[in-house]
């Protein structure tokens, strides 16, 4: 379990725009509550909400005192446009003013016990209330304005998770090392899909929405860099629909965290242990290489 801090009541206010809270009727599909809220308004909701949320947007950070609050107000313009109850999760592991700057603009701010990047997701999934959960990276490089293209695609589509895809996409100058963008990425994404007989496009993308009912068909455990892939292979396991649309994807604001061998290598050992002995997929793998 994790600290969860509750953030200031007027600050708050003064990030919902003072919006008045309207009630959302629970439906059993996730794609119905969007468009029953859709009838109120824009709210920002706390723990102490009287409304639920329809979308939660869980954000991992480590010292992202440079990027959090243009995030965090992108996050809030994508939840005006939808009209749609939202709240903001924080899972932080930071030590600079992240989580001081996070809970002033409205999130809920929680404390992982546990480190790596999966570890943070987890957290912050478990403190998540919506029928909808949306994930994204705290430095800038995936656009939260662009959040309301994604969550319209899984209405239109009745989807079960939908991801913006990079590779698909646009990756401003200076986004993406050129080794990720033509080598790295790409090859991971061939694995994965000759692996679990998938036809992703961008499977590192980190830009992601889903439905809860997803997320416990998928049932992720692992706590590093390798959770990007698990869930995936679950999302294929499960035969889940899951839909691509492009995204920009644009240049980090702070320190980067990623360690492209080591955090590549935890892919790829966690693929081939998923995957097994199954012939099949080491022919398809070998293909790769020919």
């Amino acid at each position: 379990m994790s600290q969860q801090q509750t953030p200031d009541p007027q600050s708050e206010i003064d990030a919902a725009l003072a919006t008045p809270e309207t009630p959302t009727v629970p439906d059993e599909r996730a794609g119905a509550s969007i468009r029953e809220s859709q009838s109120g308004r824009f709210t920002l909701c706390g723990p102490a909400s009287s409304v639920d949320p329809v979308v939660s947007v869980v954000i991992p950070t480590l010292n992202e005192e440079e990027g959090i609050e243009e995030v965090i107000q992108a996050v809030l313009t994508a939840l005006r446009e939808l009209n749609i109850s939202g709240e903001i999760v924080v899972a932080d592991s930071s030590t600079d003013r992240t989580p001081d700057i996070a809970r002033n603009h409205g999130a809920i701010v929680t404390e992982p016990e546990r480190k790596g990047y999966g570890a943070a997701y987890l957290d912050g999934f478990a403190t998540a209330r919506g029928d909808i959960i949306a994930m994204g990276d705290a430095d800038t490089t995936y656009d939260f304005t662009e959040l309301p293209k994604l969550i319209r695609t899984m209405l239109e589509t009745d989807a079960d998770m939908v991801i913006g895809s990079r590779l698909d996409g646009e990756i401003l100058p200076g986004a993406m090392p050129p080794l990720h963008q033509y080598v790295g990425n790409p090859l991971l994404t061939r694995m994965l899909n000759a692996l679990f007989s998938a036809e992703f496009s961008d499977t590192h993308s980190g830009f992601r929405v889903f439905t809860r009912e997803a997320l416990d068909a998928i049932n992720p455990q692992t706590t590093g860099m390798e959770f990007a892939s698990e869930m995936l292979i679950g999302a294929a396991r499960e035969d889940l629909s899951v839909e691509e649309v492009p995204i920009t994807y644009h240049p980090r604001v702070g320190e980067a965290k990623l360690e492209s061998f080591r955090d590549g290598w935890r892919h790829v050992r966690y693929m081939l242990g998923e995957w097994g002995g199954n012939v099949a997929a080491v022919r398809a793998l070998a293909g790769l290489f020919a």
